[in-house]
Protein backbone atom coordinates (compact mmCIF):
# COMPACT_ATOMS: atom_id res chain seq x y z
CA UNK A 1 0.00 0.00 0.00
CA UNK A 2 2.74 2.47 0.53
CA UNK A 3 4.37 1.75 -2.61
CA UNK A 4 1.29 2.73 -4.33
CA UNK A 5 1.02 5.84 -2.32
CA UNK A 6 4.32 6.94 -3.22
CA UNK A 7 3.92 6.18 -6.97
CA UNK A 8 0.33 7.97 -6.75
CA UNK A 9 2.45 10.97 -5.16
CA UNK A 10 4.95 10.91 -7.80
CA UNK A 11 2.30 10.54 -10.77
CA UNK A 12 1.06 14.14 -9.37
CA UNK A 13 4.12 15.88 -9.25
CA UNK A 14 4.83 14.68 -12.52
CA UNK A 15 1.76 16.18 -13.72
CA UNK A 16 2.16 19.18 -11.94
CA UNK A 17 5.76 19.54 -13.12
CA UNK A 18 4.51 18.60 -16.10
CA UNK A 19 1.96 21.75 -16.40
CA UNK A 20 4.48 24.15 -14.73
CA UNK A 21 6.37 23.42 -17.92
CA UNK A 22 3.76 23.87 -20.61
CA UNK A 23 2.76 27.04 -18.44
CA UNK A 24 6.57 28.58 -18.52
CA UNK A 25 6.73 27.60 -22.20
CA UNK A 26 3.41 28.91 -23.49
CA UNK A 27 4.78 32.26 -21.34
CA UNK A 28 8.26 32.12 -23.30
CA UNK A 29 6.26 31.35 -26.62
CA UNK A 30 4.01 34.43 -25.96
CA UNK A 31 6.94 37.13 -24.73
CA UNK A 32 9.15 35.63 -28.39
CA UNK A 33 5.59 36.62 -30.34
CA UNK A 34 5.06 39.98 -28.77
CA UNK A 35 8.97 40.90 -28.95
CA UNK A 36 8.54 39.87 -33.16
CA UNK A 37 5.60 41.93 -33.60
CA UNK A 38 6.79 44.37 -31.95
CA UNK A 39 10.23 44.56 -33.75
CA UNK A 40 8.66 44.25 -37.04
CA UNK A 41 6.36 47.56 -36.19
CA UNK A 42 9.50 49.53 -34.81
CA UNK A 43 11.41 48.53 -38.03
CA UNK A 44 8.67 50.18 -40.12
CA UNK A 45 7.70 53.41 -37.85
CA UNK A 46 11.89 53.65 -38.26
CA UNK A 47 11.99 53.31 -41.99
CA UNK A 48 9.23 55.93 -42.13
CA UNK A 49 11.24 58.52 -40.38
CA UNK A 50 13.08 61.40 -42.35
CA UNK A 51 16.11 61.03 -41.62
CA UNK A 52 16.02 57.04 -42.31
CA UNK A 53 14.64 58.20 -45.86
CA UNK A 54 17.27 61.06 -45.63
CA UNK A 55 20.41 58.62 -45.41
CA UNK A 56 18.88 55.91 -47.58
CA UNK A 57 21.19 57.26 -50.44
CA UNK A 58 24.57 57.10 -48.37
CA UNK A 59 23.49 53.72 -46.76
CA UNK A 60 22.91 52.32 -50.42
CA UNK A 61 26.38 54.03 -51.43
CA UNK A 62 28.02 52.12 -48.70
CA UNK A 63 26.75 49.22 -49.06
CA UNK A 64 28.04 48.93 -52.79
CA UNK A 65 30.91 50.06 -51.55
CA UNK A 66 31.80 47.03 -49.80
CA UNK A 67 30.21 45.02 -52.47
CA UNK A 68 32.56 46.53 -55.00
CA UNK A 69 35.69 46.20 -52.67
CA UNK A 70 34.19 42.37 -51.96
CA UNK A 71 33.43 40.79 -55.28
CA UNK A 72 34.72 44.05 -57.88
CA UNK A 73 32.85 46.01 -59.90
CA UNK A 74 31.74 43.59 -62.71
CA UNK A 75 29.46 40.93 -60.50
CA UNK A 76 28.57 44.07 -58.58
CA UNK A 77 27.01 45.99 -61.25
CA UNK A 78 25.41 42.27 -62.20
CA UNK A 79 23.86 42.04 -58.76
CA UNK A 80 22.65 45.55 -58.57
CA UNK A 81 20.82 45.14 -61.97
CA UNK A 82 19.46 41.73 -61.41
CA UNK A 83 17.69 43.03 -58.06
CA UNK A 84 16.70 46.47 -59.89
CA UNK A 85 14.53 44.10 -62.32
CA UNK A 86 12.83 41.61 -59.91
CA UNK A 87 12.08 45.10 -57.91
CA UNK A 88 10.79 46.80 -60.88
CA UNK A 89 9.99 44.70 -63.39
CA UNK A 90 8.14 42.05 -60.96
CA UNK A 91 5.90 44.45 -60.15
CA UNK A 92 4.57 44.99 -63.72
CA UNK A 93 3.66 41.78 -64.06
Amino acid sequence: MDTEHRIRELEAEIARLQAEIDRRSDDELRTWIKAVRDEGRMVREMRKTLSWRVTRPLRLARFLQIKVAEIGVAKTSQLAVADLRRRYLGRRR
